[in-house]
């Protein structure tokens, strides 16, 4: 599970469902670690935004049915008070899914 501006996100259907049940918060979508990327889901399964190698938070929207992806925190995660906060959880996020971070 990640953290991202207190919103959670699980890796799987079963992380999501026990997140219901235990303190702390529910989630609010899923995350699907990739080669270079982390995919961030809504409930829906549908992508909503990315964390790149980059240490890059970016919203991902359709239009005209492609995606487009843009720099920007994902409306459903909202905007960070703090940009060291942010980066310290994205960089967790990255080494919990053995993303090597790229400069």
């Amino acid at each position: 599970m990640i953290t991202l501006n207190n919103k959670k996100f699980a890796k799987t259907e079963n992380e999501f469902i026990n997140s219901l049940f235990n303190t702390g918060g529910t989630c609010v979508g899923y995350y699907k670690p990739l080669k270079k990327r982390i995919k961030l889901l809504d409930p829906n399964k549908k992508e909503i935004g990315s964390i790149n190698a980059y240490g890059v938070l970016g919203a991902c929207t359709l239009v005209e049915g492609k995606k487009w992806y843009s720099y920007g925190t994902p409306s459903i995660i909202g905007d960070y008070k703090s940009y060291i906060k942010e980066n310290e959880e994205i960089e967790e996020a990255l080494k919990l899914n053995n993303i090597k971070r790229q400069y």
